[in-house]
């Protein structure tokens, strides 16, 4: 059947939820960006001059830029109907692993991490962009599979062809080395077999697989990431500097309370930089300190509700490969708010991953535009099947 790439008819079905929901997220983003990047306040500011000298506006005016950029990228997916993208699905594969492997030639270190391809004095990571390019390869690979077929996966034949395509690109994303993405791309692999009612045996032969995989995997890692996982297990056998990062955010967040301190109070410990990377991987801490438990529950019901309202749209999806990249980008979200917001809390390993919507990042910012882009995109057109 010949479709159109542009129909007006379908913009009348954009989910406006979504779209809502991603705007107040960035929106509380920027507010928490500008109190965590200000200089000290002393509480003795009297002037408007005096207050805002003590702002750095930077870093908040980049985040806003970058939603502007995802929000051009949101629209230009939007207009685009997904089925005409499961016919180049091999050809996006290879430009994700050609983009996985260039990058660890041609990249630039940062944190530890050789995953980054820097333009001047930004830089853009591949592994992010990627997933969202996993996601459609995945979808379009199981789809094949499960479409008109109610048995679901049963065999590990069945799963296969989408088992070797995400382990080449999460055994690329390990050797960088970055385990807390590889980690994203194997929960969305995981999340997407569940929708396709994969077998138990099936289940039990992944058990094993990563069973095996398991002491590969410990004795790969560099001394710092073993430090990391094993102050989560055991924190008072391990060193200050191991447990630095997770103590000095735990203090953030119950140093605010229930109402928190406000923005810029003076003497919080985000403004007095004892909180690390405050405008990105513990931004949760940061905002928690200045709104207290109910501006940290605030955030966390935008959340509830934006991954909640996404997993509905793939129960109306039309077809499975619809369906496949609801849920794609629906587990991608779910685990990057579980494991941020449990490693501020000191309740899970930490990793880089960056709170959608809300960490500081141009990388994160467009690809979860893309990613609803194409959520968003699946359901304005799911009238389009019906009765077919």
């Amino acid at each position: 059947m010949k479709t159109k790439v542009i129909n007006k008819n379908m913009w009348k079905y954009v989910d406006w939820t979504l779209v809502v929901i991603i705007f107040i997220l960035v929106g509380y983003s920027v507010l928490s960006i500008v109190n965590a990047t200000a200089s000290p306040f002393t509480g003795d500011e009297k002037t408007f001059a005096e207050f805002f000298a003590n702002l750095n506006l930077n870093s908040a005016m980049w985040q806003v830029i970058f939603f502007i950029v995802g929000l051009f990228c949101m629209f230009l997916v939007m207009l685009v109907d997904y089925h005409s993208v499961a016919h180049i699905t091999d050809l996006l594969y290879w430009a994700t692993v050609a983009l996985l492997v260039a990058v660890m030639f041609l990249g630039s270190e940062q944190n530890g991490t050789t995953g980054w391809f820097m333009i001047g004095n930004r830089g853009f990571q591949p592994g992010e962009v990627c997933k969202v390019l996993i996601i459609i390869v995945l979808a379009k690979v199981l789809s094949d599979k499960t479409e008109g077929n109610d048995d679901g996966l049963q065999t590990m034949r069945d799963i296969f062809p989408a088992l070797w395509r995400v382990m080449i690109p999460v055994v690329l994303i390990m050797i960088q080395p970055d385990f807390g993405t590889a980690v994203v791309y194997l929960f969305i692999f995981a999340a997407m077999l569940f929708m396709g009612k994969v077998h138990w045996k099936v289940v039990l032969w992944l058990l094993l697989i990563i069973a095996i995989a398991a002491p590969i995997l410990w004795f790969s890692m560099k001394d710092y990431q073993q430090q990391r996982i094993l102050s989560f297990f055991n924190p008072s056998a391990q060193s200050a500097d191991a447990t630095m990062q997770v103590d000095q955010a735990k203090l953030a967040i119950g140093s605010g309370q229930f109402l928190g301190k406000g923005l810029f109070a003076p003497g919080s410990l985000s403004q007095l930089n004892y909180v690390p990377e405050k405008h990105n991987d513990f931004i949760f801490a940061v905002t928690v300190e200045a709104f207290g438990f109910l501006g940290g529950l605030i955030l966390i019901i935008l959340y509830f509700l934006l991954i909640g309202r996404t997993f509905m749209l793939a129960l109306r999806a039309k077809d499975d490969f619809g369906a496949y990249i609801i849920v794609g980008v629906a587990a991608m979200t779910l685990f990057h708010v579980v494991e941020n917001i449990g490693m501020n809390l000191g309740i899970l390993p930490v990793t880089g991953i960056p709170l959608p919507f809300f960490s500081y990042g141009g990388s994160s910012m467009v690809t979860n535009c893309i990613a609803f882009g194409m959520v968003i995109s699946v359901d304005m057109r799911r009238q389009r099947w019906q009765g077919q």
